[in-house]
């Protein structure tokens, strides 16, 4: 069944180049078969190995299977990008009860997507930087670039930029040194594990009780309230 849905995937794209002039309705059950087939594709390239094959099918295969998620991505990023036309859009404010408001209502709910579905679909059309990185990546590795890729990486992405501004913030907030004093206390909790590896040895455990108690020492400071209570206030 997947095997007919991977070959029905390729005819459609392989067949129509213009296949993303398609309108809503009709990219809609492209990408419920694209899914479907980008998913066999997966499955297949995890055991691509241990498949009595020639090296030149396997490749062919690789290459299908990346071509698929490649034509996936541009399914969703075009139908997210449909879904933020006026004929889909719904405002962010405003009279949700009007008639136009009822009749784009209407047109979404008729696409079939839930409201998660069409926020991914419209965040993938927005970030096509991130869909061309996650295809050459996937290209290198010998991998399948796929929705989840795209949206892992956008959010990673966000995840970088909201902690690069609360460093801008902090710098911003403390004075030079404190500033630098700061970032290589912060590196310096990052690097350490959460817990102590579970091959412990006594000997293990008092070399790395020496340098605890050396951190301890450098940092004593913070625990004696009198000390604090003598610093200078900022002004």
């Amino acid at each position: 069944m997947n095997e007919n849905k991977t070959e029905i995937f390729q005819e459609l794209i392989k067949r129509e180049p213009n296949f993303l002039n398609r309108p809503l309705e009709e990219l809609l059950p492209m990408r419920f078969i694209g899914e479907i087939a980008v998913n066999a594709y997966q499955g297949l390239i995890k055991r691509l190995d241990n498949l009595p094959l020639a090296q030149e099918e396997k490749e062919a295969k690789l290459k299908d299977g990346q071509d698929a998620g490649k034509a996936l991505l541009m399914i969703e990023a075009k139908i997210g990008i449909l879904l933020d036309s006026p004929d889909y859009l719904m405002p962010a404010h405003g009279d949700h009860t009007s008639l136009k408001a009822k009749k784009q209502a209407k047109r979404l709910k008729d696409t079939g997507l839930s409201r998660k579905q069409r926020e991914r679909a419209r965040a993938i059309a927005r970030h096509p930087k991130e869909v061309d990185e996650v295809i050459i990546e996937a290209k290198e590795n010998e991998d399948i670039p796929t929705k989840t890729a795209v949206l892992n990486k956008i959010a990673y992405k966000r995840e970088l930029e909201r902690k690069k501004g609360e460093r801008e913030k902090t710098q911003i907030e403390m004075r030079g040194d404190a500033y630098l004093y700061y970032s290589r206390i912060e590196e310096a909790f990052r690097l350490i594990p959460s817990k102590p590896p579970v091959d412990l040895v006594e000997k293990d455990y008092l070399m790395i009780k020496a340098i605890v108690l050396s951190i301890i020492k450098k940092l004593e400071v913070f625990f004696d309230e009198k000390k604090v209570k003598d610093l200078p206030k900022p002004s």
